[in-house]
């Protein structure tokens, strides 16, 4: 009987995988900065991916497992590339990207009393 529902829990599963990775998509387009676009496709990637290679290895063990496989190494793969695309395009455009300076924290109320006290903050 448990047998019958393994191509039905495939389908789910595939299914699953991608909403996950079209709404992703749609986060990407519709975020404003690099920034925001990279949360979305970094936290989808593994949350997307998932569902389709568990899917893929559901008849047989030796899939499976290399599935589980390439989502570790997405795991531990996608937050360094993130990183890596974000700190590449704050240097590269210095001026498009936001800095924070010592004007802008003083008025969302982060800066230190050493800046206050450094600067004159009236």
């Amino acid at each position: 009987m448990f047998t019958a529902l393994l191509p039905w829990l495939a389908d789910a599963l595939v299914l699953i995988g991608l909403v996950i990775l079209t709404l992703a998509l749609w986060g990407v387009l519709r975020m404003p900065d690099l920034y925001t676009s990279l949360h979305a496709a970094s936290k989808a990637a593994a949350l997307g991916l998932a569902p389709i290679l568990i899917a893929a290895g559901i008849d047989n063990r030796t899939i499976l497992l290399r599935g589980l496989l390439v989502l570790g190494f997405l795991l531990l793969t996608t937050p360094v590339s993130s990183h890596a695309i974000a700190r590449g395009y704050w240097r590269r455009l210095p001026s498009v990207a936001w800095q924070p300076n010592s004007e802008s924290l003083r008025r969302s109320g982060t800066a230190s009393t050493v800046d206050d006290r450094a600067g004159g903050a009236s």
